[in-house]
């Protein structure tokens, strides 16, 4: 009896979506809540579609599901004709004259404030297409950005991989912020060797932020004393209220009410770092007509 060779042909769409989603969920269940189907009806849907290529995609190890050889290799090809397919259908609705669609944009969370100031007049100027922001840690997005999950990445330390575009674009200066009542904030200067004295809120590892300070002071020959590390300006800015220490953040993190009331900016010596973020997107990408005026509208105001 001859082998069934391994073979694509019958593979419908459907398929194709319900084993991206159980891909990328590790489970059946979750895929199924995502698609709004029940789960034996997605066992069905993978087990035919392992059955038209002749090979298994998934095994089960200690009750975790992982995906075979083929089917990662099936799970690459899903996502690029899926991508390939949500951009065909803005495209094919820009061909009707009608300014619509979906675009998807993620950032970390101290992007989120420099991102949301460019929404209002991008969508002013769009009025027909959507926006749809995700916020993550740096690995969450440099997972989605592998996965191909958004159209642009909004980083202020663009990940080294090959196969990506990168894109200056916001500029926004840092400051070294103290609580109103913290002694440096009574001083009309304060030395770079006063501040290693100090307890220090840091930004997550791999942030622009953390790494352009601590370049400050390894080129000051200054050892920083870390306390706190927290991945929210918020969080940082609630801990400097606190009293538990100093931290830098980027201006556009600092409202005027918070000037106002009890965060001070501290006249550091030598200190003008500034924090560059960067638009970020898979080489090749064929960005859908909404993603590319998004791109283009953000690079022209920078």
């Amino acid at each position: 009896m001859n082998q069934q060779l391994p073979s694509t042909k019958g593979i419908t769409l459907h398929q194709m979506e319900v084993f991206e989603a159980v891909a990328r969920h590790g489970s059946y269940t979750k895929a199924a809540e995502e698609l709004y189907l029940t789960q034996p009806t997605v066992s069905i849907q993978v087990k035919q579609l392992s059955q038209t290529i002749g090979l298994p995609l998934f095994e089960m190890v200690s009750k975790k599901l992982y995906l075979t050889k083929a089917g990662d290799a099936l799970l690459t090809t899903c996502r690029q004709v899926l991508a390939q397919l949500s951009t065909l259908d803005e495209a094919l609705v820009a061909f009707q004259g009608l300014e619509q669609g979906m675009v998807k944009v993620a950032t970390v969370e101290t992007g989120k404030t420099a991102l949301v100031q460019q929404l209002k007049p991008f969508m002013d100027r769009y009025p027909g297409l959507e926006l749809a922001m995700h916020i993550g840690d740096y690995q969450q997005l440099l997972e989605r950005l592998q996965n191909n999950e958004d159209d642009i990445y909004l980083f202020s330390l663009p990940p080294a991989l090959n196969g990506i575009e990168v894109l200056p674009c916001i500029d926004v200066p840092l400051h070294i912020v103290a609580h109103q009542q913290h002694p440096l904030a009574e001083q009309t200067a304060v030395t770079p060797q006063q501040l290693a004295q100090e307890s220090w809120i840091l930004s997550e590892p791999g942030s622009a932020s953390r790494q352009l300070l601590e370049d400050f002071f390894t080129a000051q020959s200054i050892k920083v004393r870390r306390r706190l590390e927290l991945s929210s300006s918020e969080a940082i800015k609630a801990s400097i209220r606190a009293g538990l220490g100093i931290a830098v953040l980027p201006a556009s993190e600092l409202s005027s009410a918070d000037l106002e009331t009890d965060l001070a900016i501290l006249p550091v010596a030598e200190f003008s770092l500034r924090k560059q973020w960067h638009l970020v997107y898979l080489k090749g990408k064929c960005l859908s007509p909404g993603a590319a005026a998004f791109l283009a509208f953000v690079l022209e105001r920078f």
